[in-house]
C-alpha cells in the first residue's frame, strides 16, 4: 500500500514539476497592424510624389537628348552614308548611356528600382500626367 501511494505521490510530483518547467511564457501581443495603404500609394510613394518622379524621368530623357545633340552635331549634309551611320550609332549610344545614368540617379534618390521607374513612367503616360517644358539648344 505504501508503495502504491508513494508511487502516485512521486508521479504527481514529477508531473507537477515538469508541467511547471514546460510552461511557456505568454506570447507577445501582435504588432499593431500597419494602416492600409491608400489606393494612390505605390512603391511607397503617393501619387503626387510619383508625379514628381515622372517629371524627373522626362527631364532626364530630355537632358540626354540635348546632351547628345550638343556633343554630336550632325555631319555635313553631303557626308557619306557611312559617316551618317557612324554618327547616328555614336550619338544614340551616348544618348542611351546618359539616359540610363540619369535614371539610375533618380532611382537611387527615391529608393526605387529601374522597373519601378518604368512603371511610374507608364502610369504617367497612361494617366496623361503633364510633362515639364522641353529643353532645347535653340
Amino acid at each position: 500500500m505504501f508503495g502504491a501511494s508513494a508511487g502516485l505521490l512521486a508521479l504527481a510530483y514529477v508531473q507537477g514539476s515538469t508541467s511547471r518547467l514546460q510552461r511557456v511564457p505568454a506570447p507577445a501581443p501582435p504588432a499593431p497592424a500597419a494602416p492600409p495603404a491608400s489606393e494612390d500609394t505605390r512603391f511607397g510613394l503617393s501619387e503626387a510624389k510619383r508625379r514628381d518622379v515622372y517629371q524627373e524621368i522626362l527631364r532626364a530623357e530630355d537632358h540626354a537628348q540635348v546632351e547628345a545633340d550638343r556633343r554630336f552635331p550632325p555631319p555635313d549634309p553631303s557626308a557619306s552614308s557611312d559617316r551618317w551611320q557612324r554618327y547616328s550609332e555614336t550619338r544614340e549610344q551616348f544618348r542611351r548611356q546618359a539616359d540610363e545614368e540619369d535614371k539610375a540617379a533618380i532611382a537611387a534618390r527615391h529608393a526605387l528600382t529601374t522597373e519601378q521607374l518604368t512603371a511610374i513612367a507608364a502610369e504617367g503616360l497612361q494617366q496623361n500626367w503633364p510633362r515639364p517644358p522641353r529643353r532645347s539648344l535653340r
